[in-house]
């Protein structure tokens, strides 16, 4: 493709020439026939794959609203295999600097009190209540915590979390002082 675009460029033809001839996009063209876009395009994904903490919000405000109904008939010609619904009820004009001034730079998981550094580390931003539970994706609703945790508590609220794991203590023969 590459060969054919700077060939068809090369005779002088525009990129929309070129775009009705190949049938490809005139990004694709511009690709391969602009100075330094090979890097530009590198450097521009390396940023983003940089920010951790940019990413992890992408995720966390737009994820779906899921409901049983739905998952169990996701093939359903009905509703074309989408699984859920955003829900636009509440404010995603947040940013990761916003969570930054709610936060702060260095701030613990809010679940084990484990030292977190937003811009290095690993972590993840929890719905505190879970999205299946009726939470929703504010800011109000965001909780930042240990992967490990953030699995094991799953579709709990935190105060059910916490007594699963008084239970496990108890069990094992631990004594809890509450």
């Amino acid at each position: 493709m590459k060969e054919k675009i700077l060939e068809l460029r090369n005779e002088g033809k525009s990129y929309r020439e070129i775009q009705k001839i190949l049938g490809c996009s005139k990004s694709t063209i511009s690709y391969h026939c602009g100075n330094g876009q090979k890097e530009k395009t590198k450097n521009r994904t390396k940023k983003r794959r940089e920010n951790k903490i940019v990413e992890k919000l992408e995720r966390f405000k737009y994820r779906k609203l899921r409901y049983k109904k739905e998952s169990v008939r996701k093939f359903n010609k009905r509703d074309n295999g989408i699984k859920g619904r955003v829900n636009k009820d509440y404010d995603l004009n947040f940013t990761w600097l916003d969570i930054i001034e709610k936060f702060n730079e260095n701030t613990i998981c809010y679940l084990t009190g484990i030292n977190i550094n937003l811009f290095e580390g690993d972590y993840q931003l929890d719905h505190i209540v879970p999205v299946s539970r009726g939470g929703n994706n504010s800011i109000d609703n965001l909780g930042i915590t240990h992967p490990i945790v953030n699995k094991m508590k799953g579709d709990l609220t935190p105060e059910e979390l916490i007594e699963w794991c008084i239970k496990i203590l108890e069990f094992s023969n631990y004594k809890v002082m509450k």
